[in-house]
């Protein structure tokens, strides 16, 4: 980096660090700066449009994947995932008292058979008679999703009907309340659009800053826009001048002022010809927070902005202290959770548009909370499970499909939606019995399965291992949390065969991760084996996290991890990745709350405090600022805003420091146990299937709870004194300290 680069970055990040003094809005949403157009009104019917279980998610992945083709450089998937289907069938055995009207609205191919007879409804309306009848949509698509909604007395609630793909296996249709508008089909864009003016603009060469909004850039001249916001979006300006303009844009100043094409993660803009009249130029869309304009000979600049396409929600979380900086680290992870968000948690906005199954599953350790749009987590666990019917061939990442039946548990538990599970139970036991099919005589699936370029992908941290194509520990513990959540849904579903079948296969492979991985002497998970079979007898996080998750590991031994193993594995606080989110969760699950947030300070808090305004796929805090946006080796491989690295502050906030949980067994228990370490308040509220929890937690004095009905919550305060158990929806006072 040259003399001049570094004084031009340094200006851009101190203007934004000292922003950190106080509390800042780091998503558009929030931002009172920020203009949000929402999406035209549309009429609403009181149902929603259904579709065959994972199509949604099947088609967004591909129009993702059209996206990503369209705009980034580097792209590709390992595996293969479930396939879209122009084809679906809906049916429905009803019967009427009276004549029923019944409208209907979807993609144009939409036949209607009565009793097995076909109708002619060119309207798509028609009059039911009244007694029994056999309903039957087929609906056929060229490229779009297969769907329907209706509107009908007793005729719209999907949970009535039945979908298939095949008029062989049917099961229940997914749904979402969200997708209401007749006129807008699921799979069709949703996005609203956030106007962002500059934050800054910086006057590089020969050019002159006008207003808030406009620059004159005088021949050769350039300067460079900070937008603060991380989001994707096109950019817009009015122009006029001679010569032409050159747009570049970036996650950071020094990518956005590159001007070799060749390193860029985005494809470069080709050069627009000015006018002596005034023009409004839009850019294509482009993922960016910076934006350089250059001119050859010169031009006024006006009315820049970036209007940002953003997936529309509500905050249904809430948090705020009495400490500005974690008020500000808790809002920065949820504009990364946010930036993230677009049909699925995302891998980085920039860099692919993708989703992959791990991000998007840990994503929703936060999403679910602060947004609680339970059709994104869903088209996240869609894109886990693997492909109906799997074969060896079709897995990509060994232990990626894993991470599905996580996603389910926490669906599941957040929601209390046991229709999720049906709708994808064809796909659960497939998936559970394929990997049973598939591993050695020990129970243990290897690294060498599938894709061979990845082999086991726990996270980017990896310096102490596992090796990637041997028999990793952490792996095994994740397969026996997938028997184990098997056979959970299995007793759901009052199914005791197939509940026994998993139990049995987690309880066997449990024995053998003992006997294999379990070390003794240290009283940690080893690592595993090598790829040549070899024991590796290193030491990594991963396994450990698992165990804690997965409810394995000797929790008389928490101490020693915490204290001894953990602090002392090499590169552990210098090369972290986007698993932090589960580990977290562990580390509050263990009761490590000061640990967790030492952690998150440290990592988390330094990024944040070197200006940025998202959080990456990984951190280097010790690396240059060069190595630190170097990914892939590639100088700007690094995606600075990756919804899983969104989950650590989030988790560390609701887990952590309010120490909420809730009971697997009974699902509408749970807990809340401060740990409020400096903070002398917090306020929060929490959702939770039943309604919200709001707390207002304070160090010395009363605090107060308000609970809905149909739960109860147990608050475990420090002292001597029984846990306070409130059953009755109402507001009530305790004290933390007793």
């Amino acid at each position: 980096m040259n003399k001049r680069m570094k004084l031009i970055t340094g200006l851009v990040l101190a203007t934004t660090i000292n922003s950190y003094a106080q509390t800042k809005e780091f998503d558009p949403l929030l931002d009172p700066k920020v203009t949000v157009i929402s999406a035209p009104l549309q009429e609403e019917w009181s149902s929603n449009y259904m579709w065959y279980p994972g199509q949604l998610a099947a088609f967004y992945q591909q129009q993702s994947a059209k996206i990503s083709k369209e705009r980034c450089v580097n792209v590709g998937y390992p595996g293969k995932f479930f396939a879209k289907n122009n084809h679906a069938y809906f049916k429905r055995e009803i019967k009427l008292n009276k004549e029923s009207d019944l409208r209907w609205e979807g993609p144009s191919n939409i036949t209607l058979y009565i009793n097995g007879i076909k109708q002619s409804a060119p309207n798509k309306q028609i009059m039911l008679p009244t007694g029994k009848s056999s309903l039957l949509f087929e609906v056929i698509t060229d490229d779009s999703l297969p769907c329907i909604i209706l509107k009908g007395s007793d005729l719209e609630n999907p949970d009535k009907w039945q979908v298939s793909m095949d008029k062989t296996y049917w099961t229940i249709p997914e749904s979402a309340s969200m997708y209401n508008k007749p006129a807008t089909l699921p799979d069709a864009p949703q996005n609203i659009t956030a106007q962002i003016k500059p934050l800054q603009i910086l006057p590089v060469r020969n050019s002159q800053v006008e207003g808030t909004d406009g620059v004159n850039i005088g021949k050769n001249g350039y300067a460079l826009i900070d937008f603060f916001h991380l989001e994707i979006g096109t950019v817009i300006f009015q122009a006029k001048g001679k010569g032409t303009i050159t747009v570049r844009v970036g996650e950071t100043p020094e990518e956005a002022l590159e001007r070799d094409d060749k390193k860029l993660e985005q494809y470069s803009l080709a050069p627009i010809k000015l006018s002596e009249t005034s023009s409004i130029i839009s850019i294509p869309e482009r993922a960016l927070r910076y934006v350089s304009l250059e001119c050859d000979e010169g031009a006024e600049i006006t009315s820049l902005r970036f209007d940002a396409t953003m997936w529309p929600v509500k905050y249904q979380m809430q948090f705020e202290s009495d400490d500005d900086y974690i008020n500000n680290l808790f809002k920065m992870s949820s504009a990364t959770l946010h930036s993230s968000m677009h049909r699925f948690y995302l891998d980085g906005i920039k860099r692919d548009f993708l989703p992959w199954s791990m991000d998007a599953l840990v994503s929703t350790l936060g999403g679910d909370y602060l947004f609680g749009d339970q059709q994104v987590s869903k088209n996240g666990i869609s894109i886990a499970l693997m492909p109906l019917n799997p074969q060896i061939t079709d897995v990509g990442i060994p232990d990626y499909p894993l991470h599905a039946l996580f996603g389910l548990k926490q669906n599941y538990l957040r929601y209390g939606d046991i229709t999720t599970s049906l709708q994808y139970k064809d796909r659960i036991t497939q998936l559970l019995d394929f990997y049973a099919s598939i591993v050695d005589e020990n129970g243990f699936v290897h690294g060498n399965y599938g894709d061979r370029q990845f082999g086991y992908t726990p996270g980017w941290s990896t310096q102490n291992g596992p090796a990637r194509k041997g028999v990793a520990a952490y792996a095994q513990i994740m397969l026996y949390y997938n028997y184990m959540t098997g056979a959970y849904f299995a007793n759901l579903w009052k199914e005791k065969t197939l509940a026994n079948k998993y139990n049995k296969l987690a309880q066997d492979l449990k024995k053998k991760i003992f006997e294999h991985f379990w070390d003794n002497e240290r009283k940690i998970f080893i690592n595993g084996t090598m790829n040549d079979g070899a024991i590796d007898k290193r030491i990594s996080h991963h396994a450990q996290y698992w165990a804690i998750l997965a409810d394995i590991f000797p929790k008389e031994h928490y101490d020693n991890l915490f204290d001894n193993i953990l602090p002392q594995l090499p590169r552990y606080y210098t090369t972290v990745s986007y698993e932090k989110g589960y580990e977290f969760l562990a580390y509050a699950k263990a009761g490590r709350i000061k640990e967790l947030w030492d952690f998150i300070y440290r990592v988390f808090g330094d990024w944040m405090d070197q200006g940025h305004t998202r959080f990456p796929e990984n951190f280097l805090p010790e690396a240059s600022r060069a190595k630190q946006l170097e990914f892939y080796r590639r100088p700007y491989g690094l995606s600075l805003c990756h919804g899983a690295n969104g989950v650590p502050a989030v988790v560390g906030a609701l887990n952590g420091l309010i120490g909420f949980s809730q009971s697997v067994e009974k699902t509408n228990e749970y807990t809340i146990k401060p740990e409020l370490l400096h903070l002398k308040w917090i306020k929060s509220r929490i959702p939770v299937k039943e309604g919200f929890i709001n707390v207002h937690l304070k160090t010395h004095g009363e605090s107060t709870i308000e609970i809905p009905k149909d739960c109860i919550v147990k608050i475990i305060t420090k002292g001597e004194h029984k846990p306070l158990v409130l059953k009755k929806a109402g507001t009530y006072n305790f004290k933390i300290l007793d």
